[in-house]
């Protein structure tokens, strides 16, 4: 038997705690000392008190914890509710780990202003390519990201991969993290890609065979890492086509070079944007 003090200690928690728990019927001391009014507590109380501490990381009151207690969840149960709400934490890791990466590439950014040697502008003429796509509209990065590993997986299972060229994304809406973005993915392809072997995606989506167009003047920059940190490369190219007298021509697209599912730090893409000499064409104000 150990004192409350010492149980706690060894429970991990506060004598506090213990107390509230004993008042709550969550918890009750194995014994009270009818003179000293010492409460003790049992070692084979620990699985309870186990429980009753999962059940709070789970976000439950203690009135909740209380009916859970009383209908006795089995330690399945508990475990699996566990395992989900693990999932949940380590996602949201994920998503501040992103935010921070975001973060620290807008200090770079601003750090870096103005300054383009550190990027390697190309531009290119382009062949007409044929295109393996699907095209819709998300409601949120993480959405378009999630559709991005499914293409990733699924196409390269069901089609040769030695068919399947560089994966490419195409932003037709005007924005990209505000919502209701409207991407085209999917893979470059063979003039001679057999169209017997397009299939339906999981859910209803559809591929569809269409050619990228022929571009004369495509001005170029590779990035390496997140695509959400890839404004840097994005600014980099707009100072380029100002200080070169050039104007957007035809929608962005950015070609995969290298693609990891699940790790997006090991990206490799090519930024392309269509462009033409402002003389030959004046551009459009809005």
């Amino acid at each position: 038997m150990f004192l409350i003090g010492e149980f706690a200690r060894i429970g991990q928690v506060s004598t506090a705690q213990l107390r509230r728990y004993d008042r709550m019927g969550l918890l009750t001391p194995q014994k009270v000392d009818n003179f000293t009014g010492y409460r003790y507590y049992s070692a084979t109380q620990l699985p309870q008190l186990n429980r009753i501490l999962a059940l709070k990381e789970l976000g439950l009151s203690l009135e909740q914890i209380g009916r859970a207690l009383n209908d006795n969840v089995s330690a399945q149960e508990l475990r699996g509710m566990l395992f989900m709400k693990k999932s949940q934490i380590e996602q949201m890791i994920h998503e501040e780990i992103a935010r921070l990466r975001y973060i620290e590439s807008r200090i770079d950014q601003i750090d870096t202003e103005g300054i383009m040697d550190e990027y390697d502008i190309v531009v290119k003429s382009v062949p007409a390519i044929k295109f393996l796509a699907t095209r819709d509209i998300y409601e949120s990065v993480q959405d378009a990201r999630q559709s991005i590993g499914q293409l990733n997986q699924l196409l390269p299972s069901n089609i040769s991969s030695k068919k399947l060229g560089y994966f490419t994304a195409i932003l037709h809406s005007g924005g990209f993290f505000e919502g209701d973005i409207d991407l085209e993915l999917g893979f470059q392809v063979e003039d001679n890609f057999d169209d017997s072997m397009i299939f339906d995606l999981p859910g209803g989506g559809q591929m569809n065979i269409s050619h990228l167009p022929a571009v004369e003047h495509m001005v170029t920059v590779t990035r390496v890492g997140d695509p959400q940190i890839g404004h840097g490369s994005y600014g980099a190219l707009a100072r380029w086509m100002e200080a070169n007298n050039f104007q957007i021509s035809g929608l962005v697209r950015e070609q995969f070079i290298q693609f990891e599912v699940g790790d997006m730090s090991k990206m490799v893409a090519e930024i392309q944007y269509p462009v033409q000499p402002m003389s030959d064409s004046p551009p459009q104000l809005t």
